[in-house]
Parts: structure tokens; sequence; C-alpha cells
């Protein structure tokens, strides 16, 4: 089968034309700020190398991102439009996991770098085993140049004993920060110079197939064309501030009036979704925490969880997505948190799939650390689990009265 795939999530792009894996043209520039005005005369002549029409191609790769947003954005138009036109199968990656599974490495932590501005860095975590097999270790973050090696020794804690090794452009742009901290870590010099068009196609045609899937940090199927951008942009974060201010979010206790719309919602949200009736035994249960948010009277989000003297167990959390990035999630939080100081509980912990980037940005953010990982722990689709903790943080202090 011949194919295109189209890496444009940096300034420098790549667009290359696969035949039954064998290389038919490579096209390679730094295009700086032009995706716009340079990617479809790339593509272009990436197919006249070739001898391809658009109506010759069985699939088109796109790379997902991170990195740049309007190379992202342009280099998913662009590749949605070649699909279209020849009716090809769209298939994409992020630029992280195309590193990480083209990374030549055995036990390792396998961490890609992708620049994001001048001191930020956008970095992804993967393992590689003994026998070079990639599994996703947690979710990519953006972070400052400076907070990176706090981050990665953190997430190196779950694999105790094993090798670093930081690939892409973002490891030569921070090479001399990390081989200090981490000698040799940058020594495979690994798509230091950008990232590939070649490692892109093999991983988006890995997919969801065998090796593939979320637990290896590829797209579950159905979401093969969905951008991975890790941070908002700051047009979408104006809309978000506005958002919060404009309905307020209610936290009550969960009633059985509210549990069929919990229920359907859940149903809808996870693979591994709770039933109703699990949902209904749950209603008065010793000890549980089980609450429902609303803004505007409508169910936004729930949120269930088991406190008891010293711990709490957050079980699972839940925002319905008309009501996502408007703060219930934390306002969910917030409450638990009122509620553990009030019940004497000092530390929250909980389990999240390593691909629910989304919820690992959440508790990240609200002081959450790793503090272990449960091997195959999640089916439908099968991958890792992670465990997190919290200690329950101090109530916070009361507004100041305006004199």
């Amino acid at each position: 089968m011949t194919g295109l795939s189209i890496e444009a999530a940096t300034d420098h792009v790549e667009v290359a034309v696969l035949e039954d894996g064998a290389v038919r043209a490579h096209v390679v520039e730094d295009v700086g700020h032009g995706h716009t005005r340079r990617l479809t005369a790339l593509v272009q002549e990436a197919l006249r190398i070739s001898d391809v029409t658009p109506s010759g191609l069985a699939w088109v790769a796109a790379g997902l991102g991170p990195g740049s947003f309007t190379g992202v954005r342009v280099g998913l138009a662009t590749a949605r439009g070649f699909a279209f036109a020849g009716g090809a199968r769209l298939v994409g990656a992020s630029s992280l996991a195309s590193l990480a599974h083209a990374t030549p490495a055995r036990r390792s932590l396998v961490v890609p770098l992708v620049g994001a501005g001048r001191r930020d860095v956008y970095a992804g975590f993967f393992r590689a085993d003994t026998r070079g097999q990639i599994r996703l270790v947690a979710a990519p973050r953006v972070v400052a140049a400076d907070a990176l090696l706090a981050v990665v020794a953190e997430v190196h804690a779950l694999l105790p004993g094993w090798a670093i090794r930081f690939v892409g452009p973002g490891a030569a742009r921070e090479r001399e920060r990390l081989e200090a901290a981490y000698p040799t870590s940058t020594a495979l010099e690994f798509r230091h110079g950008g990232l590939s068009a070649l490692d892109l196609a093999a991983a988006a045609l890995k997919g969801a197939g065998p090796g593939g899937g979320p637990g290896a940090g590829l797209p579950a199927e159905g979401r093969e064309a969905d951008p991975v951008y890790v941070r908002s942009a700051q047009a979408e974060e104006r809309v978000r501030r506005a958002a919060l201010g404009a309905t307020p979010t209610v936290i009550r206790h969960m009633t059985l009036e509210d549990v069929p719309a919990v229920a359907e919602t859940e149903a809808r949200t996870f693979s591994d979704a709770w039933s109703e009736s699990y949902f209904r035994s749950l209603i008065g249960y010793p000890g549980g925490w089980i609450r429902v948010a609303e803004r505007g009277g409508q169910l936004a989000g729930y949120l269930v969880s088991g406190i008891q003297p010293g711990t709490c167990d957050l079980e699972n959390i839940c925002v319905l997505p008309a009501h996502r990035r408007c703060g219930v999630a934390q306002a969910l939080m917030a409450d638990l948190f009122e509620a553990c100081r009030a019940q004497g509980a000092h530390e929250v912990l909980l389990e999240v799939r390593v691909s629910n980037d989304a919820a690992q940005a959440l508790y990240c953010g609200l002081g959450f650390r790793l503090a272990g990982v449960r091997r195959g722990y999640y089916r439908a689709p099968d991958e890792d689990a992670l465990l997190m903790a919290c200690r329950v943080p101090a109530a916070p202090a009361p507004a100041a009265s305006a004199s």
C-alpha cells in the first residue's frame, strides 16, 4: 500500500511517500513560520517525485503535535484534505510517540523532547522494555526547561535502575543540562535535527493494532486524527476564563434520582464503565463521599470517593464534555479536600490510566505526585495504571473583607 506522511509540528517539516515500507520520496525543509505558504507545495513535490496521485494513496499520516499550534493545525488540515481527495484512510500519531517508538533503546525510560517556545519543552515519558517494546509511562507535560529534571526524576523513580534516554530536537537544545544530570543520556543523538515523517508513518500505522493503542501512547480507535496540544492556545484560555465566571458550579450529595443520568454519562465516557446498579449501591454507603456538580441546573460532573481516618481513596471523577475546562473538576476536588479535613483524612490516593492526559494534568496541578505503577491494570483497552498521591492541603485562608 502507498501512503503519504506529513510531519509539520515544528518549523522542520518533512513529507514522505512510502510504498509497503519503502521510501519513494522524502522532502525536507525548514519552513520557519511558513507552514501555510509552503506545506501544500512540499506535499505536491513529494507526490511528483514518487509519481503518485492522491487517488493512489491508501493512507495519509498526520503529525498530531505537540509543537507549533500553527504547524499542527496546518499539517492536520492538509492531511485531511489529501486523504479526502483520494479516499485514503487518515491516521496519526503524536510527535512524542513517534520519537519514542523509533528510538533504539532497551530497558530505558525514553523521554522525547520537543521545544515549546524559548523557555519551555514538551516532554513525553515512555518505557522501552528488554525487547524494545514501547509503552507509555505517564502523560506528556509542558514544563520550563529549568524544571524538567525534577519532573524526569519523579517519573524515573517508577523505573528504578533503568537507563534514561533523551531524544528529539528538544534534547539537542537542552543537551548540556541533561548530560550534567544524566551522563550519556543524550548519546544516541536521536532525531536531534528534527521530527521525522518516517517515524510518524511507522507509529501511525501501528495505531491501535498489536503494540499500539493508548497504552503505547498512540491514538485509540476512532481518534486517529485528534490533535495533541498538551497546553491550550491563548484564545482558548480566554474563553475558559470567561466561562468560569459566567455560571457558578454547585456541589451537593448524589441522590438516587441522579443515578440514571450519572450512569448514562459513565457509559458514554469510560470503556470500563460502572453500572447503574453499582452507583445505586453506593448511595448511603458508610464512609462514602459521593457528590455531583451542577451548572445552570444541569448535571456537570460527579465524584465518588471513600474517606476514612488517615486516607481517602478517590475512585471516580468525571466531567461532562459540555462543562469541561470550566472549573468543575477543581470544584469537586476542593469539596473533597474540605471533607477530608473535616473527617481526619490527611492523604488522597487514586489510580488513573497512563493515557488520561487531562486527568493527570488536573491532579498534578492540585499537588498530586507519582507514587507507583500497576502494569496491565486496565482492560478495554489494555494499559497501565498510575498511582498518584497527595497530602490534603490546608484550608484556604478566608477572603479579606473590604473596609
